[in-house]
């Protein structure tokens, strides 16, 4: 049942703006209340605890650090690491949350927002998604052993999908939730049916490739253009890393967007495109009835038929 509001109520529009799980974040809530905006900022800050790499006492680095053996973790958890692996089947592996100690070789030790190292993992197995553990009953998650997971795709855009649900479920009128480029929105704004989101063109962060009108729904953009570095022998290095050769993709991809029903959905999908030449990428989306938009570093962009649906 939802609440009745008042006139005041109904239009309020309360937003805020933090850093969590690694990046930019903001919610904003239309007809709701500066405490459930407090309530949304406080969820986010949990899941971050118990998922971050950085976190010496967070789920995943306790799992991490005891791979091959169970470990008693929250239910969020457990939910997040099942849709990880759910997310590996749907794309014939280019989605693995078992990518980590490629990464870690690679060059990306430490946290992109205090540059504090991570805890120290022992894994060396990369694209053993196959092997994780998951164990409702006894509310444990087993990582196979010599691996080490890393939420941090997926984590943020399941963070925002839960986040976004937990404030219409409060009351809200309308919920945005954006952690790190992956965005949902439920509900209504207060002025409007819909709501209008930009695509920044990695081209020129300025201006916007395409600019979207949603009902409700996510959006998730993944790419190579933030997290990048120079590694000791000079070479470049980006986060995105294709499990099928343990090092970072050289698809050519710099941003890819998909729009999904929700936001874990969005980003297991951008994530899966960086990985793929541009064509095969809608090509897939394609298959799973997704639309999406991605960007090579030849400045083509690739667009599914679908997306005029979302165009203004």
């Amino acid at each position: 049942m939802t609440a009745s509001r008042t006139p005041e109520l109904a239009a309020a529009v309360h937003t805020h703006e933090f850093r969590a799980m690694g990046s930019r974040a903001y919610i904003v809530v239309h007809g709701g209340t500066t405490e459930m905006l407090a309530r949304a900022v406080d969820r986010v800050r949990d899941l971050e605890a118990w998922w971050s790499r950085f976190q010496v006492d967070s789920d995943v680095t306790r799992a991490n650090q005891a791979a091959g053996r169970p470990v008693v973790v929250h239910a969020d958890t457990l939910a997040v690491v099942a849709r990880a692996m759910e997310a590996w089947r749907q794309t014939n592996g280019r989605f693995d949350i078992t990518t980590l100690p490629a990464l870690i070789s690679h060059g990306y030790t430490h946290s992109a927002v205090n540059c504090e190292p991570a805890p120290l993992i022992t894994g060396t197995r990369v694209g053993t998604s196959a092997l994780i553990g998951v164990d409702y009953l006894a509310s444990t998650i087993t990582v196979p052993a010599r691996s080490a997971i890393d939420l941090g795709g997926i984590g943020k855009g399941f963070a925002a999908d839960i986040v976004a649900e937990d404030l219409i479920e409060a009351g809200a009128l309308g919920a945005l939730v954006n952690i790190g480029g992956d965005l949902v929105v439920l509900g209504r704004p207060s002025d409007d049916e819909s709501w209008y989101l930009g695509i920044e063109d990695p081209r020129d962060p300025s201006s916007h490739i395409a600019r979207l009108r949603l009902d409700c729904g996510a959006i998730a953009t993944s790419g190579t253009t933030i997290r990048r570095w120079v590694r000791p022998d000079g070479s470049h290095a980006h986060h995105l890393i294709d499990p099928c050769r343990a090092q970072p993709s050289d698809s050519g991809i710099v941003t890819a967007t998909v729009i999904a029903a929700d936001a874990a959905t969005a980003e297991v999908y951008a994530t899966a495109l960086t990985l793929m030449a541009g064509i095969d990428g809608v090509a897939l989306l394609a298959a799973v009835q997704l639309a999406g938009i991605a960007v090579d570093d030849s400045g083509a962009v690739f667009t599914t038929s679908t997306l005029k649906d979302f165009l203004v």
